[in-house]
């Protein structure tokens, strides 16, 4: 009985340090520790102003995150840091350096940015506002809205960003909490309350807590053929239309839209303000969106 205990033990011991091996790292290079967010993520949520549309995009292929340290790489934003990565496939990675810039390439090839030298619970901070960076990079420049340490601040109100969503439905939207999601729609954003529906899942309720104005605005918008999005929207062609003429400096008379312009920076009255300052293409778009305006009126 003795011996086969022995027998049992010396068999978790080996198995428990091959276990360790199996993700212990050698030769990590020091410059190179930190936090790595997928280029391709960063790409995607760009393009899909959705985390977590984003993440279960690439989720096939990349790692979701990296989590560098001296002899371990952790990853897996789902869990936690319950996954490492394996030294066998650690061996077959590439550390390249770009300007300023650090990459990591995988054993696929795929590529990671540096964007924090710290890990763990700072890395995950980092890597929260590296995401919310993103896709609130429209309303930055608004005096209304910050980020900072994982959180972003709407007006008076705080929001903590989950990495990984607890809701069932609203596939595209972004996860606040278990209390809140906020949700794009048109030239806004809606932040919604939700209820409980599992025991960890939670859906959208039809109440809004806040809205958000021209959530969603870069030059793109300026694309006639993105016009198509907004031509059921009155209100959304009124704030494409009146965006014209508050990048040329025009003194709002309607209240709504004096609030709504002058949060940002960049809006500055112009004295001298003309519409025959207006580029061609804006007096195209002008045209374009007060045809859509005209068709709505009978509806």
């Amino acid at each position: 009985m003795k011996k086969i205990l022995l027998t049992i033990i010396s068999l978790f011991f080996a198995m428990h340090l091959f276990a360790e091996s199996e993700f212990k790292l050698k030769n990590v290079p020091k410059d190179f520790i930190g936090t790595y967010v997928p280029v391709m993520l960063e790409v995607l949520v760009e393009d899909y102003m959705s985390y977590e549309k984003a993440l279960n995009t690439i989720a096939p292929s990349h790692y979701d995150i990296l989590l560098l340290q001296e002899d371990i790489c952790y990853s897996q934003v789902r869990f936690s840091d319950g996954y490492a990565v394996q030294s066998k496939d650690f061996e077959k990675w590439s550390f390249v350096e770009n300007g300023n810039e650090k990459f990591i390439l995988d054993e696929n090839g795929l590529s990671y940015r540096k964007i924090s030298n710290k890990y763990g619970e700072e890395g995950y901070t980092a890597f929260k506002n590296n995401i919310l960076s993103i896709i609130f990079v429209d309303v930055l420049d608004n005096e209304n809205i910050s980020i900072k340490d994982g959180l972003i601040k709407i007006y008076d109100k705080e929001y903590n960003f989950f990495l990984y969503p607890s809701y069932t439905d609203d596939y595209g939207a972004i996860c606040l909490s278990n209390s809140y999601i906020l949700k794009i729609e048109g030239l806004s954003a809606n932040i919604y309350a939700t209820e409980r529906v599992g025991h960890w899942e939670n859906k959208r309720t039809n109440e809004i807590v806040q809205t958000i104005p021209l959530f969603y605005w870069n030059d793109k918008n300026f694309n006639e053929l993105e016009l198509y999005k907004y031509e059921n929207s009155k209100k959304d062609l009124r704030l494409l239309r009146n965006l014209i003429y508050a990048k040329h400096g025009y003194k709002f008379k309607s209240e709504d839209l004096k609030e709504i312009f002058s949060a940002f920076d960049w809006y500055k009255e112009n004295p001298n303000f003309s519409e025959d300052d207006f580029s061609y293409y804006e007096k195209h778009l002008i045209e374009k969106i007060q045809q859509y305006e005209k068709d709505l009126e009978g509806k």
